[in-house]
């Protein structure tokens, strides 16, 4: 699973869950690449995650 940023607010057609703008949330990348399919890739941008000690 990957971390991404909502950067528009999109409900999920699979789950009918809303997503908010500034919200952070888990999917894997092939459920993300399908959302970047039917909307564009503005709505998600994918956040690297730092491995802090």
């Amino acid at each position: 699973m990957a971390k991404y940023k909502v950067l528009k607010t999109f409900r999920d057609i699979h789950t009918n869950e809303i997503y908010k703008v500034d919200s952070e949330i888990e999917m894997t990348v092939k459920r993300a690449n399908e959302v970047e399919k039917n909307l564009d890739s503005s709505f998600l941008v994918r956040v690297e995650e730092s491995e802090e000690k």
